[in-house]
């Protein structure tokens, strides 16, 4: 290859790569495959090209540039560590560990890789491994948010509650705004009846994003843990504000409301509910409502209206027998209760 052809390859190279840390990734492309013309196996372009692609979410040409480049440099950092990454977008986690385990063979210290690999693993099932990863990294950087964040997400799935805190409560206090997090912490407090540290993180959380689901459940749940079931309904409502498909909530608000006495409030949850498809506990809800407001006859209706669907359900007979116990009907109370029986 003549010098000046030569010099044109680094000239592009080097356009090409400033026009990548500009992100005119289109134009480096360009640039880039202009070199290529010139030289098939210049390791700048090989590896830009594969940046390029790579960043356009083209995985499997991305990775194809990396591959030609490690022909070339088996041990060539870049393209190893590319290369991985390219397999990881194309969803392709046991195809990426091998080239990042290989990278880490040379570059032994990049705790962002030993992330990725534990990512890696996780995704694959292999939990032991995964946690393995994210304890090598966290050697090299004690609070790497990404390590920390991944070994939660492990022990919260398993409900170790301790090891998920530790975890979650680390990235937390770097002041990563992790909603999420602060979701998940609240729920670990929850489960352990700690009402009021689990209402401080959703509390938090909603700060940042105030019609997060997870967290208005989590604050009226706490509060039906509180036994306050007023705020519980208060909370709950404002998730149905703006998800009014969530036919479960409908009806467990209409049970917060009968508990309360609010009567009419419980009947239009349950209505709501009723709206989004067929719902047994919306409608023996509604039956006990008509039974609460003296109409016993509307109430047995909507016990037998439940029981033409599921046809033995223990909690339908239950409350048709204590109807008919109302009733005075004690011979038809008896045969509710024995189908329960049966």
């Amino acid at each position: 290859m003549s010098d000046i052809a030569k010099k044109s390859v680094i000239d592009l190279s080097k356009k090409g790569s400033r026009l990548f840390r500009k992100g005119e990734y289109v134009e480096a492309e360009r640039t880039y495959r202009e070199a290529l013309t010139i030289d098939e196996t210049n390791p700048y372009v090989l590896s830009g090209l594969g940046d390029v692609y790579r960043k356009l979410n083209r995985f499997e040409e991305s990775a194809k540039y990396y591959d030609m480049m490690l022909k070339l440099d088996p041990t060539n950092v870049f393209a190893l560590r590319g290369a991985g990454d390219a397999r990881r977008g194309m969803q392709n986690p046991e195809q990426a560990i091998p080239f990042w385990l290989r990278y880490l063979e040379i570059n032994p210290k990049d705790s962002h890789v030993m992330v990725r690999i534990a990512d890696a693993f996780h995704k694959m099932g292999q939990e032991e491994d995964s946690l393995s990863f994210y304890e090598q990294a966290l050697e090299r950087t004690p609070n790497d948010p990404f390590a920390l964040l991944g070994m939660g997400n492990i022990y919260y799935a398993r409900h170790d509650d301790v090891n998920a805190l530790d975890k979650f409560e680390r990235v937390l206090k770097q002041k990563h705004h992790n909603v999420v997090v602060m979701t998940m912490v609240g729920n670990i407090y929850r489960r352990r009846k700690e009402f009021d540290r689990a209402m401080e993180n959703y509390q938090m959380a909603l700060d940042f994003d105030p019609q997060n689901n997870f967290a208005l459940f989590g604050m009226g749940d706490c509060y039906r843990g509180k036994l306050d079931m007023e705020q519980a309904v208060f909370w709950w409502d404002k998730i149905l504000e703006h998800e009014p498909e969530n036919q479960a909530l409908w009806t467990r608000v209409g049970d917060a409301l009968l508990s309360l006495g609010k009567l009419e409030s419980a009947a239009e949850h349950y209505h709501a509910s009723l709206k989004n498809g067929h719902d047994l506990f919306a409608i023996l809800g509604l039956a006990k409502v008509e039974h609460k407001q003296g109409n016993l006859d509307k109430a047995l209706s909507l016990c037998e209206q439940a029981l033409e669907v599921e046809q033995n359900n223990s909690r339908a007979l239950e409350l048709l027998a204590s109807l008919h116990d109302a009733d005075g009907n004690a011979e038809a109370a008896q045969a509710a209760r024995a189908r329960i029986a049966n």
